[in-house]
């Protein structure tokens, strides 16, 4: 556990908080890119001003940190309860304390950034420092850290969601509307760098997410996409459903991958993202890719080789391990 939740366990003490381990590991969460202990620190760090500069008391000064604490305590950005969750989970994890209600309802007001005391606004405030007070250098590495978050997103889909929100940041955060203004227009015409990792992942095995996250290295998102392979039987079952893809885009598609390919360059450079685990591949995606080729001249690919402890692992191979013992094949899933 960090210098940053032990420094304050006699106030965490004080609300009846005694599992602040879990508090941390919440925060340290691998999806978090912004939502992460750096923002954090930095709420923490500001709120420790307040109290030096006497503009809030001790009793203020304590529920800003426990609101600080679990305002995203809880964060998946594939739910829309956030706020719910994180403070469900505070009151689960309190003990009786005259002012639990008030951390709970400021928790609350982040939802929609709207305050219902002025304690509460004074949170927001803190919290909405990125938004009203940024450079655009600032905003721009903002928008690449949310942008890592929603990586579940279409991009399109999130293009869109996020100019909606910018332009109403601009009203609700009008002394940083130039900088939010340029950073809209630069969402405008920018295209993130996208790779379509494509395969018949069945299932999708530990070789292939070392490929995957070699490739999210590269590239500012990575689609994993499931295509039908005629020479591979189909064990119907969704294998991309996996705790470790919960926050990767994943999608299915049927013909040639050439076209789901283009289907996904009006917004972005997409680049398709091919695995290796030893020559053998090699030989056979080259020829393959002399196919696609014909269909698609301006066809960018890379090949990415799995590390060597993966050489051995293909799909088949785990399937046929199933047959005899299921128990043993599983090692080699992620979860």
């Amino acid at each position: 556990m960090t210098e940053l939740f032990l420094k304050n366990q006699e106030i965490f003490h004080e609300y009846g908080v005694y599992e602040i381990e879990r508090v941390a590991r919440h925060w340290q969460e691998p999806h978090r890119h912004y939502h992460n202990e750096d923002h954090l620190q930095k709420l923490v760090s500001e709120i420790d001003q307040l109290m030096a500069s006497g503009r809030v008391d001790d009793a203020q000064y304590k529920i800003l940190l426990v609101a600080a604490y679990f305002h995203d305590v809880i964060y998946d950005p594939t739910r829309n309860d956030n706020e719910e969750r994180s403070a469900e989970l505070f009151i689960q994890l309190a003990d009786s304390h005259p002012t639990t209600q008030l951390v709970k309802e400021i928790i609350l007001d982040t939802q929609r950034h709207i305050p219902t005391s002025e304690l509460s606004k004074t949170f927001i405030d803190l919290d909405m420092q990125v938004v009203s007070q940024s450079s655009f250098k600032q905003l721009l590495d903002w928008e690449k850290k949310i942008f890592k978050e929603y990586q579940h997103l279409d991009y399109t889909v999130y293009k869109a969601g996020r100019m909606h929100l910018l332009r109403q940041f601009i009203e609700a955060f009008p002394q940083n509307a130039s900088n939010l203004q340029r950073l809209i227009d630069y969402l405008e015409v920018h295209r993130p760098k996208i790779g379509i990792y494509a395969g018949s992942f069945n299932p999708f095995h530990n070789g292939h997410l070392n490929i995957l996250e070699k490739a999210e290295q590269i590239f500012d998102k990575i689609l994993i996409a499931r295509g039908t392979n005629p020479d591979k039987e189909d064990s119907g079952q969704d294998s991309l459903h996996l705790k470790v893809l919960k926050h990767r885009q994943t999608e299915r598609f049927s013909g040639f991958l050439t076209h789901y390919v283009t289907s996904k360059e009006n917004a972005a450079d997409v680049t398709l993202v091919r695995g290796l685990r030893n020559g053998d591949d090699l030989d056979y995606e080259v020829n393959q890719l002399r196919f696609m080729q014909d269909m698609k001249q301006n066809l960018r690919i890379i090949f990415i080789p799995c590390d060597m402890e993966y050489e051995h692992i293909s799909s088949s191979s785990i399937k046929n391990l199933n047959k005899i013992d299921p128990n043993f094949s599983k090692r080699y899933i992620p979860e």
